[in-house]
């Protein structure tokens, strides 16, 4: 039996942490960790086309519950290309371990060929990024990584490997799988944050990225009597039928969702960082409301708003210790839980009107927005169905009229990075091999990374791609006609018959090109054993649901 290596050992150190998958692209400063991972049967690898879609595909893996989603390419270019998953898996606090290949350390700053300082490039958009100088510390440096990257506040993490280093004799063996576990709220900020709500008469509770348990959630709002709205594309924090949601902030929230914290006398932020969208670009929260803020990072508390009370806990732990605090209701006001309750259920009422969903337009040309948004809510009450939302103009419809009742059925990244979700939804297909996964993309982002329906093809990943398909880069469309004065440059598209270039590569296509045809071609699609297409064929102006308009760049 041969000597082992440094990448024997970074493939051993990987299954003792649990890792299961692998997603990547070849090349040289990498072909020893493949060799490694073709020499043994614990952890799958998967080459894709593009060394983005790994990154993307570990992006969705950890997103689908699976282990730590782990990607790695090889260097200088390589590395450029995975960048954009890594950093908006850092924007989404999402947890991965990227691999990189690395020149070998002899010629080292001789501008050797594809040499890049991997390191320096990806510090600014990771939770940590080191290189390996030595075979006997990849134990200790792959599970600091690991740990780095699973624990507090998750996030990316990168790990360059020169070539000698994954080529040098290696004895050390892997450690202990070692986690740590989250932090409880300090019981005396749970005291004064419960003060607070049971003397407020207009409590609000935002759940964001951070807030990841349904049940603590709805816990403490009917503890509280308080609505719960959620942050931009997190639609799927709380069941979306509660009586207590009242939808999602951000763009395309509804008038009575950022009334409800433009009115709030208190608030409690779960897990939540106040970003741009959700915040309607920092002006929807009073100054006049007192903010309880519970976040697992202490540098996110006071960053945009002063809190009364702030609390570094996980937002589970803290949510059922103010639930726990808050029973039975405090008796100095025996009415004024009746009045936040019939508030709630006023605001809720409310809230239920504006969501519904609106009839097709008989007139429209191609597929309606509307008609594309019914069949998505049937998705969405589908058992044993995953939607994966990417970046495209069709998303306003899902935040404004679709609801999702079942945890874990909707998956979207506010990170911004165009072609997302089809890779995601391929990484959460693999993730969660009992449930259907269906990708909701538009034609702008599926086509910077279609090349990889061959790998769904070719791996036997049974995705099904909806591609919103409006021949034009739609959300750029739209602020070309609201603040340029509809002067277009630049945004509309040619685009081919996808049914047939999924049919070409071996995948299932349909092409659809009226209302009626939309549900029936999906349910086709998710009949089909493998991975498909639906080209929802829509006129080239269709986009935004009635009365919204973009937000003006600033």
């Amino acid at each position: 039996m041969s000597e082992r290596s440094g990448a024997d050992l970074v493939v051993d150190c990987l299954a003792a942490e649990g890792v299961t998958h692998v997603f990547g692209l070849p090349g040289t400063t990498i072909m020893d960790v493949i060799d490694a991972l073709a020499r043994q049967g614990a952890i799958r690898y998967l080459s894709t086309r593009h060394e983005q879609v790994a990154g993307f595909m570990a992006d969705g893996f950890s997103r689908g519950g699976g282990s730590l989603g782990v990607c790695l390419a090889s260097r200088g270019p390589g590395a450029a290309n995975l960048a954009i998953a890594v950093q908006n898996a850092h924007d989404e606090s999402i947890p991965m371990l990227a691999l990189i290949g690395q020149v070998p350390s002899s010629i080292v700053e001789r501008r050797s060929f594809e040499e890049m300082d991997v390191v320096s490039t990806f510090r600014p958009m990771c939770k940590w990024a080191v290189e390996v100088h030595q075979a006997a510390r990849i134990p200790e440096l792959l599970q600091r990584a690991v740990r780095t990257a699973v624990t507090g506040r998750p996030g990316p993490v990168v790990l360059s490997l020169p070539l000698d280093v994954l080529q040098a004799p290696a004895t050390a063996v892997p450690g202990p799988k070692v986690r740590f576990h989250p932090p409880a709220p300090d019981p005396a900020g749970i005291a004064e944050a419960a003060w607070l709500l049971a003397a407020a008469e207009r409590p609000a509770i935002i759940a964001g990225g951070g807030a990841r348990d349904p049940a603590a959630l709805l816990d403490l709002a009917e503890a509280a009597g308080a609505p719960v709205v959620s942050t931009w594309l997190r639609k799927n924090a709380v069941p979306n039928g509660h009586p207590a949601y009242l939808g999602p902030l951000g763009y395309g929230a509804h008038e009575v969702s950022d009334r409800l914290v433009r009115d709030a006398d208190v608030i409690v932020a779960l897990g939540c960082r106040f970003s741009e969208f959700t915040t309607k670009r920092w002006t929807l929260v009073p100054a006049s409301a007192q903010l309880v803020h519970v976040d697992i990072d202490p540098d996110e508390l006071g960053r945009v708003h002063p809190p009364r009370v702030g609390l570094v806990s996980d937002a589970t732990a803290a949510a059922r210790a103010l639930a726990a605090a808050l029973a039975p209701p405090a008796a100095a006001d025996p009415g004024r839980a009746d009045r936040r309750r019939q508030r709630r259920d006023a605001l809720r009422k409310e809230f239920a009107d504006a969501a519904t969903l609106p009839e097709a337009a008989s007139s429209a040309a191609g597929v309606s927005s509307a008609a594309l948004a019914h069949a998505v809510q049937v998705l969405a009450d589908r058992d044993g169905t995953v939607l994966v939302q990417d970046v495209h103009t069709f998303g306003p419809w899902i935040a404004r009229h679709v609801g999702f009742d079942r945890t874990g059925s909707y998956h979207a990244s506010a990170g911004g990075a165009m072609a997302w979700g089809f890779p995601a939804a391929m990484g959460l297909a693999l993730a969660r091999p009992d449930q259907r996964v269906v990708s909701l993309s538009g034609d702008g982002s599926f086509w910077m990374v279609a090349q990889d329906l061959e790998t769904c093809v070719r791996e036997r990943i049974p995705v099904v791609n909806v591609v919103v398909n409006n021949y034009a880069y739609g959300n750029t469309r739209d602020r070309q006609r609201t603040a340029h004065d509809g002067r277009y440059h630049g945004v509309f598209l040619d685009n081919p018959d996808l049914a047939a270039y999924a049919r070409l590569l071996g995948a299932h296509g349909a092409r659809v090109t009226t209302d009626a045809e939309v549900g029936p071609a999906i349910e086709e699609a998710l009949a089909q054993p493998g991975p498909g297409i639906v080209d929802v064929v829509q006129d080239r102006m269709e986009g935004l649901p009635p009365g919204l308009v973009p937000p003006a760049a600033k």
